[in-house]
């Protein structure tokens, strides 16, 4: 994704189409689909993924649009390029599409660093411009 694109789409105000919100239980992922607060024409799917067969406490976030995977970031999980965990892939020019890894803690703005299931939701969806204020979010027990 073009670098103007990909900073379009990240710094646009978003909000999620349903406030109340299920996380995913162990084992599984769940996705929530939001929209552009003021331009409602741009869609965007969130995915919490907990999915980790090897290791139990795996949990990532990804933010896809229409036009594309934005970012993933990696709470708990692999190691890639001798990035460990927290990381994350911004899928850009600058960032080489997703393929480079590089600390969490060196993204900018990011409001904190949580492996806390609830709270590294939040972050993620403060980072990506959700709106929050109103949010419920519920533990899915299965």
């Amino acid at each position: 994704m073009k670098n103007e694109e990909y900073q379009r789409l990240h710094d646009l105000p978003k909000e999620l189409d349903d406030y109340n919100i299920n996380m995913a239980a162990q084992f599984t992922q769940v996705s929530m689909s939001g929209h552009g607060k003021f331009n409602t024409k741009e869609k965007f799917t969130v995915i919490q993924n907990r999915k980790g067969h090897h290791r139990v406490n795996n949990l990532t976030y990804i933010l896809r649009s229409s036009k594309g995977t934005l970012i993933r970031v990696d709470i708990n999980g692999k190691t890639h390029c001798h990035i460990s965990t927290p990381h994350v892939h911004i899928f850009d020019e600058a960032h080489n599409n997703g393929i480079d890894a590089f600390p969490l803690s060196e993204l900018k703005n990011y409001p904190y660093l949580s492996d806390d299931v609830l709270k590294s939701l939040k972050a993620f969806l403060v980072y990506n411009n959700f709106e929050i204020k109103e949010l419920t979010i519920s533990n899915n027990l299965v």
